[in-house]
């Protein structure tokens, strides 16, 4: 728990940062880039797609694995002015390498639906929050890439626009894995940075941690670039604090608000 306390703190002080932009900034506020998911959902009846290209290097002891995710779709739709619906999945190629011949195996990861619900809205130092609800199914994907049962998982999404340029964002997740009684930890801390009327960068702490097992300190930095009113795309990189050679993360993508009329309800 000390060393888990001096990583947050640290990733605290490195001012971390993601995705979340100030809504003065961009009339959308897509998920992508990084790590960190700000609170804001799509309007109602509205469908944004977001979709990227991953590429992950990293060891679990002497085995070397090479991660590469062709497509990274999640879809959202605005259920009510507070709330919409998300289902995501992934195609992966998978790489394996020990001191036998390496393994490959290619597919599509586990399908994930989820929610998001908006709570409050920023007043002052009160920040926005939202609870976001995901549920990985393990009866569609690849069978190697399948869960063994049903796994929830639960986010508090907070952020505040500092000014009209800048904004802090921080979440705080739980992940259940059915069948063990292993339980994960997801915490991260964020600032974005409206540099331009289209350009927005980040730097972004996150990490991991478990029950009998070393927690991870991470960070992610990158950049996002508005085309249009509906259309942006990114870029990012990610990697370990402690060892930049047991993990690494490249990643660029695109987000998509379709147009169309915003309805209220």
């Amino acid at each position: 728990m000390k060393h888990f306390l001096l990583g947050v703190l640290y990733v605290i002080l490195l001012s971390a940062s993601c995705n979340a932009q100030s809504k003065e900034a961009i009339p959308f506020v897509p998920d992508r880039p990084g790590f960190a998911t700000p609170p804001d959902v799509v309007s109602f009846r509205k469908v944004q797609l977001e979709n990227g290209f991953q590429y992950t290097n990293f060891f679990e002891g002497d085995v070397h694995i090479e991660n590469f995710l062709f497509t990274s779709l999640l879809v959202r739709y605005g259920l009510a002015k507070f709330a919409e619906l998300r289902i995501q999945s992934d195609f992966a190629y998978n790489i394996v390498k020990d001191s036998t011949a390496p393994t490959t195996v290619y597919g599509f990861n586990p399908v994930t639906i989820g929610t998001k619900i908006k709570l409050l809205s920023q007043q002052k130092v009160i920040p926005n929050i939202s609870l976001l609800f995901n549920l990985t199914l393990p009866f569609i994907g690849q069978q190697e890439f399948l869960p063994k049962t049903f796994t929830p998982a639960l986010y508090m999404l907070m952020s505040n626009d500092l000014t009209e340029s800048l904004n802090i964002c921080y979440n705080y997740g739980l992940t259940w894995f059915g069948g063990s009684e292993a339980l994960l930890h997801f915490y991260t801390v964020c600032i974005d940075v409206h540099l331009h009327p289209k350009w927005d960068v980040f730097i972004e702490g996150y990490g991991y941690a478990a029950l009998h097992a070393y927690p991870s300190y991470n960070m992610d930095t990158g950049a996002a670039f508005l085309i249009n009113n509906h259309l942006q795309v990114d870029f990012s990189a990610s990697g370990s604090i402690t060892s930049i050679r047991d993990f690494y993360l490249l990643n660029m993508g695109i987000a998509w608000k379709i147009p169309g009329k915003d309805k209220t309800r």
